[in-house]
């Protein structure tokens, strides 16, 4: 027998890894090369140009060569060491923190990261064509980032409630209610087409509505490869003409755009259900996924009674967090459902690269502004853009993170993005963005051991920013550790080892002390001081507060449950932690507050020595809905009255307040209060 005919025998005896097809080793090459790519851009080399159809082929054909002789050499080789071969390609591929050159380059280190995750090009989450298939929002329960330990005048959060000098805008539902103060009725009212709007902004005359939007994206396979279709089947989006970057001439037009080539129209003519004999039927098979959007409605509200919409912009994925910095919102969404049919070399722009939208039309973020952090192990993208709503035209600067971001922190002039780096190893990649000026550029990125604790155990303190991770060893066993990094991300302090085989549920900052939260008691149970190099243990517990706020700069408030069953306040020394003051709410029944679970339920006005919190609990005629107001001075905790009403349900607790001039307005889900600061007596009411 020739050599040439045993070898051939040998090709097709032996099985050969998916790892080692020659379209895999293609792709592996092609990351590869993008990667070596684009470190020497990142070096200040000169850059290979872009990969092209030609070079596409040369190393197709190189790579089915290798491939044949890779199967020769398994064919001679133990079966342990071909499974050696295969852990060693599952091993994540490593990038530098910079950009791509072109989308060609963005999608060969997709592939690569895909290939190193699954040792195939499927998609992470397996989609078929006959089902509806819906990946759930990223932690959809973990409440909005919150800005309240930053009292910048220039920084603007979103809530459920928001007020001017003369109108309350409060959500419900999917209505947005504009209530004079002066009068306590509805002067007009926005409703929203869209799942209930998620918060709002009044900022200089305008409304900001932010809300959710769900697009059924049809998936049509009419010869065993599925076909994207963008058929949007959400009540108000508009139809988008697309906007590709500079480069996106590297790659074919988008199935759904008009650039398709007289060749492929030819082909598709070919496969027409026209041109089968009469005999025969091809019916393709169609089915959905589901694809999250986040939308910014602007209003113009120069005139509360006559609300005018004026400009529209909508980002791919979920709303993770947002704020107004200088006149400039800022959006975060985590891009987590986009990938709903396997890459290859013909992948349109809507297969990998996210897209935003402009009233109506439609750009894809451009390569360059696509950040790749060292170690990124996932294909899910963070979403970020900088909007600009002030002048009479909308404009927005929108990057984006390859690699995942579940949690996100802004302080006064950073935002910061935690994703998830290698799935069998516990680590957390977190980037940077500098959005000083009004501005959005990238700053740093590294990575921590463990993962992320949520978003509520990140913080910015005097220039340095603290994180806290969970680190579980190979035995299951967990326990915290806490980083404090500079502004370079550099790793300047930390501790480790913190509460080990105990329940950890959160790991919160205030100034230079962080308290580790037990999951079972909700209570802080190990308190550090992060002014020390390495953090020691703190005098104070402060356990029995959810949150901590700033009352003054020597005093720190807390509302926690008492042992009892009611809301216990303390207050505590800023500086050494101990507890100076406290009281405690209750009636002798089990009493709940939306304080313990939403910062933003508590209202503190040091100047009108005012500290105002929402309690409610329940007996034989339903529920007590009240509202507490306390001053605090040498003899500690003074109650200055409560205001009560007694309803059906809880729908209609109190969650908010505010105060403008000499008026208490308390807020609940569809309940208005107003009352004099001097006594406390309620002056207005209304229900909407």
């Amino acid at each position: 027998m020739k050599f040439e005919e045993r070898l051939s025998e040998l090709i097709n005896e032996v099985d050969v890894p998916d790892e080692l097809s020659p379209q895999n080793i293609a792709l592996m090459l092609k990351a590869k090369s993008a990667q070596s790519k684009m470190e020497a851009e990142h070096k200040n080399t000169k850059a290979a140009p872009s990969i092209s159809a030609q070079r596409r082929t040369i190393i197709m054909r190189t790579a089915a060569a290798s491939a044949a002789c890779a199967v020769f050499a398994v064919g001679m080789w133990a079966y342990n060491e071909n499974r050696a071969a295969k852990e060693q390609l599952e091993a994540p591929i490593s990038y530098e923190a910079v950009s791509p050159e072109s989308y060609d380059d963005l999608l060969d280190i997709i592939t690569g990261i895909t290939i190193g995750q699954d040792g195939n090009t499927e998609p992470d989450h397996e989609r078929t064509i006959d089902e509806t298939v819906t990946k759930p929002d990223v932690k959809e329960t973990e409440p909005p980032c919150d800005f309240t330990d930053y009292n910048g005048e220039n920084i603007s959060e979103a809530d459920i409630v928001k007020s001017d000098e003369n109108y309350i805008y409060c959500l419900k539902d999917s209505t947005l209610f504009i209530i004079s103060k002066e009068t306590m009725e509805v002067v007009s009212k926005i409703e929203s087409t869209l799942n209930p709007p998620i918060e709002i902004y009044i900022e200089d005359g305008k409304v900001i509505l932010i809300s959710k939007e769900t697009e059924e994206i049809q998936v049509v396979d009419s010869s065993g490869d599925a076909a994207v279709t963008e058929a949007s089947q959400a009540g108000n989006s508009q139809t988008a003409s697309d906007v590709p970057a500079n480069d996106a001439d590297s790659l074919p037009p988008a199935e759904n755009s008009s650039g398709d080539s007289d060749e492929a129209a030819s082909e598709g003519s070919e496969a027409s259900p026209a041109s089968l004999d009469a005999g025969e039927s091809a019916i393709p098979s169609v089915g959905t996924v589901s694809r999250t959007n986040v939308i910014a409605d602007i209003y113009d509200v120069s005139d509360p009674t006559n609300p005018v919409h004026s400009a529209a912009y909508k980002q791919n994925g979920s709303c993770t967090s947002s704020k107004i910095v200088d006149g400039v919102l800022y959006m975060v969404s985590a891009y987590t459902d986009y990938r709903v049919k396997p890459l290859d070399t013909q992948a349109d722009l809507d297969s990998f690269v996210p897209a935003y939208y402009l009233d109506g039309e439609k750009f894809y973020i451009a390569a360059e502004d696509i950040i790749v952090p060292s170690n990124a192990a996932d294909t899910d993208y963070t979403v970020v853009s900088a909007i600009n709503f002030g002048g009479s035209d909308i404009s927005a600067t929108v990057k984006a993170v390859l690699g995942g971001g579940r949690y996100v922190y802004c302080s006064a002039d950073t935002l910061y993005i935690a994703g998830v780096g290698k799935k069998d190893t516990e680590y957390s990649v977190i980037s940077s963005f500098d959005l000083s000026g009004g501005g959005l550029s990238y700053r740093s990125s590294c990575s921590v051991e463990g993962a992320v604790l949520g978003q509520q155990s990140m913080n910015e303190y005097d220039g340095m920013f603290r994180v806290a991770a969970k680190i579980t060893d190979k035995e299951g066993k967990s326990s915290a550790s806490v980083y404090v990094l500079d502004k370079s991300l550099t790793v300047v302090n930390s501790a480790g080892q913190l509460m080990p085989d105990g329940k950890i549920s959160a790991v919160r900052f205030e100034k230079n002390y962080a308290r580790i939260i037990d999951d079972e008691s909700g209570e802080a149970v190990i308190v550090l001081d992060l002014s020390t190099n390495p953090p020691t243990l703190a005098q104070s517990v402060m356990s029995n507060s959810a949150y901590l706020y700033c009352y003054s700069d020597k005093l720190l408030f807390g509302a926690g449950k008492a042992q009892d069953g009611g809301i216990a306040l303390t207050m505590y020394d800023s500086e050494t932690g101990l507890a100076v003051n406290g009281t405690v709410i209750g009636d002798g029944s089990e009493m709940f507050s939306a304080a313990l679970t939403d910062r933003r339920a508590v209202l503190i006005d040091n100047e009108n020595d005012f500290i105002g919190i929402p309690v409610y609990s329940y007996n034989e005629f339903g529920t007590k809905n009240s509202y507490y107001v306390f001053g605090y001075g040498d003899d500690g905790f003074v109650q200055k009255g409560v205001i009560e009403y007694v309803d059906v349900d809880d729908s209609m607790v109190f969650c908010r307040a505010e105060i403008c001039g000499d008026t208490l307005y308390i807020i609940g889900n569809g309940r208005i209060v107003s009352a004099r600061l001097s006594d406390m007596k309620v002056i207005g009411s209304f229900e909407y």
